[in-house]
């Protein structure tokens, strides 16, 4: 990791990581934030996996470092997503009970609270740095980073996002989940732009945005990232 960039934000994959380091470009906090994987990291097979469970389980290995004054990281804040209660041990109140199961071996706070749009749990030593949470869709709600997005599109893209909503709504036989619809519906929209198979990040292709960056739910999470930086 670059010495200069002491502030870690940790998501499930390579798509959000591309998604995520297009946004820390697009306002310029790139050179502030490093936005890895877990596999990105090296860590133990064993945790080290690209997933919403790999990202948890790598705050075992990534919280001691925080309390290393040598370490390059220090700050953490993680991005995964809620995905769906009673599925996988999905919903919010679950996937902040797994998080709170890794941070109290490492003396944080029982209890979380929410603060500029996120969630943060505060460290029980005033001097060390909470660790910031964000769980999509909107840190309440089942969902995935797919749903934050959805409600995000551009209205000159609206016809055919709902197109590519009633085609999946209709496909027999799903092989996806039920917590996967969104992921299917933003899959097939993008799969009809003018350069099909793009991940997340083509939404915000400089000066071609699919996404309205002017909704106050793409605002709040930038202001989030900044305050990260803080």
């Amino acid at each position: 990791m670059n010495k200069n960039t002491p502030n870690l934000l940790l998501v499930e994959g390579t798509n959000d990581k591309s998604f995520f380091e297009r946004v820390c470009k697009k306002y310029g906090i790139n050179a502030d934030i490093k936005v890895s994987t877990p596999v990105d990291l090296a860590l133990p097979a064993q945790v080290g996996f690209n997933s919403k469970q790999g990202v948890i389980n790598s705050l075992d290995a990534l919280l001691p470092m925080l309390e290393d004054e040598d370490s390059v990281i220090k700050k953490i804040a993680i991005v995964i997503d809620s995905d769906i209660q009673g599925e996988n041990n999905g919903g919010f109140t679950s996937t902040i009970a797994q998080i709170k199961n890794k941070t109290s071996k490492y003396d944080y706070s029982a209890t979380h609270k929410y603060k500029n749009g996120g969630v943060e749990i505060p460290h029980n030593d005033s001097q060390m740095n909470p660790l910031g949470i964000w769980i999509m869709p909107n840190n309440r709600d089942d969902g995935t980073i797919e749903n934050w997005l959805k409600d995000k599109i551009l209205d000159s893209e609206k016809v055919m996002f709902a197109h590519a909503c009633s085609i999946v709504s209709r496909l027999e036989n799903k092989k996806f989940s039920q917590s996967s619809i969104a992921k299917a519906e933003i899959a097939t929209w993008l799969a009809w732009q003018n350069q099909p198979g793009r991940t997340l990040a083509y939404t915000l292709k400089e000066g071609e945005e699919l996404i309205d960056i002017e909704h106050v739910g793409f605002k709040g999470f930038v202001k989030w990232l900044r305050d990260f930086t803080i």
